[in-house]
């Protein structure tokens, strides 16, 4: 081999070993294996939770809903036949909780989702009283709107079971999936109506019971809707973008989707329980990118450490670690994502770090 090729070689085979030891902290994508073929596979794993059957400060009756404040200091959960918030650092010490049944200002019957908004102001969907309730980080009363007689209703601006509530990182706009009504509500944040969309049916923009909505980085509108089996997005005013997913078992499928969230990359996370407790499906949680294309999922049936029975909302932290609540099982687990790479006979994780673009999907 002439002296110069050798010299080349062996430069750009240092060169590759560079960049991979300046990204293995943040994930394994670029490495001498990979370049010759090895299977890199994303997937998550298990590393704690917290939560059981209970009353008590930490324990839930059936937890739902799971969500960060800005700084990431707080994770809110309902405690839906609770009827009341918890709060929880995120290694799941009890901090501080508010609530009780009741139809009075911050009273609840059945809170369903919460979302804290980037100045901290914390919004629950009190589905039993068809409203929506405002509070301050630390759960003192600020406002409602929505209906006053704890009735549903099929009026503008009035709710029959609302489920979720999202804000925009703005703080302008506020989102309802009003799941009854099978449409979706836009308010300004201080409760004054701007606009619906959505009827009963199986056509783009249309709803068969949607339970769940987030906002992405581009503030477009991700919807679950869970009697069509699919995921719609459409923008800010409501207009149809795309849709993906099918009623199914295999991957990009759903049997009995709950709830979504999408990551910092505005991937996007769904929970399927398929068919939940009495079933005989596997539930799990599927990753798919911004278009709706598959990326991995996990999970197994069970009460062990990262197993679901029922598992219900999802939260993604700036690091990409996902916060699963199981209301079944009455505990929040927290998976890490990883890069499995297989090589032969040999399989090598290595823990993949969110803040870093190299993880991106």
């Amino acid at each position: 081999m002439p002296r110069n090729t050798f010299l080349r070689l062996t430069v750009a085979t240092l060169a590759i070993w560079l960049v991979a030891a300046t990204v293995m902290s943040s994930s394994i994508l670029i490495s001498p294996h990979n370049a010759t073929g090895a299977n890199v596979q994303e997937t998550y794993v298990f590393v704690r939770k917290w939560g059981s059957h209970g009353t008590g400060d930490g324990q839930f009756q059936r937890v739902h809903d799971v969500e960060f404040d800005p700084s990431e200091k707080y994770v809110y959960t309902t405690d839906r036949d609770g009827n009341r918030v918890q709060v929880f650092d995120k290694n799941g010490t009890f901090l501080f909780k508010w609530g009780s049944k009741g139809i009075g200002d911050g009273q609840f019957t059945v809170p369903y989702s919460v979302d804290a908004d980037s100045k901290g102001n914390v919004w629950v969907s009190d589905r039993g009283n068809h409203r929506i309730q405002k509070f301050d980080k630390d759960g003192q009363f600020l406002f409602k709107f929505g209906n006053t007689d704890g009735h549903p209703s099929s009026a503008l601006g009035k709710f029959d079971n609302p489920r979720q509530v999202a804000v925009d990182k703005d703080v302008k706009f506020l989102y309802v999936a009003d799941s009854k009504n099978n449409r979706i509500q836009k308010f300004y944040t201080n409760g004054t109506f701007v606009k619906s969309w959505g009827s009963k049916g199986t056509g783009d923009g249309q709803f068969n019971l949607p339970i769940s909505l987030v906002i992405d980085s581009k503030g477009n509108i991700i919807v679950n809707d869970l009697g069509n089996s699919h995921i719609q997005k459409f923008d800010t005013n409501g207009k149809f973008l795309m849709k993906f997913g099918s009623t199914g078992t295999g991957d990009g499928q759903f049997s009995q989707m709950e709830h979504i969230a999408v990551d910092k990359f505005d991937n996007i996370y769904v929970n399927d329980p398929q068919s939940g407790p009495s079933g005989s499906g596997i539930p799990r949680v599927q990753k798919f990118d911004t278009n709706g294309h598959f990326i991995t999922k996990w999970g197994s049936k069970g009460i062990g450490d990262g197993q679901f029975v029922d598992p219900e909302h999802l939260a993604v932290d700036s690091d990409g670690n996902v916060y699963v609540t199981d209301r079944h099982n009455n505990n929040i687990q927290v998976f890490a994502p990883v890069n499995r790479t297989i090589t032969g006979n040999t399989t090598v994780e290595n823990m993949t770090r969110a803040n870093s673009s190299v993880s991106g999907s």
